[in-house]
């Protein structure tokens, strides 16, 4: 990527992902910086995941459950007090806020490139299953924030990412990381 490029990155929407005991999760998403705010925090769920996944690839940890998981949302018509974690059969909790967290991450759904989008932050605190529960905490925190319409599209933005990796990309290639969510949403916005 070129020099004004990588200057011209922006953040669009930050979020911070706590871990309380008994596998219970906050998600405070800040969006103010996003111009059309539901599309963008849209998007921040579909770049988190693909994030973990590269992250559980890169630290060579199973991840078998996370799209298992997911594919189990992504067959499910969601509304906006929908459980991810109940219909994905794992365990975990979505609450307002955690007063003494065991484990706390900030992250950043940034520009890169003209078109890209990328999730930066330090995952190192949250491990193995309780980082892929985290993409479950991140989804159903969204959902509150979006339209009947654009809701309703989630579960087929996940199906199409969870089909890219299974037919042509890799959880560990970092280009994946960037580009499967960005056409996973542009696929599910056209259905």
């Amino acid at each position: 990527m070129n020099d004004a490029l990588r200057d011209a990155a922006r953040v669009i929407v930050t979020a911070d992902i706590a871990l309380g005991p008994g596998e219970v999760f906050s998600v405070a998403i800040d969006d103010m910086a996003a111009s059309l705010p539901e599309e963008e925090c849209f998007r921040f769920a579909l770049h988190y995941y693909a994030r973990v996944l590269y992250e559980l690839a890169q630290s060579q940890r199973s991840m078998h459950r996370l799209p298992e998981w997911t594919a189990r949302v992504a067959q499910t018509a969601v509304d906006r007090d929908t459980d991810c974690f109940a219909i994905a059969g794992t365990g975990g909790t979505l609450v307002q806020s955690i007063e003494r967290p065991l484990a706390r991450v900030h992250v950043a759904m940034r520009t890169s490139g003209l078109r890209d989008r990328e999730v930066t932050g330090d995952l190192a605190p949250l491990r193995g299953s309780s980082l892929a529960r985290s993409v479950l905490a991140v989804c159903q925190a969204v959902l509150p924030r979006l339209s009947d319409s654009v809701r309703a599209a989630l579960p087929s933005a996940l199906a199409n990412m969870n089909a890219s990796y299974e037919l042509a990309h890799h959880y560990a290639d970092p280009d994946s990381q960037r580009h499967v969510p960005s056409v996973a949403y542009l696929a599910a916005s056209f259905v």
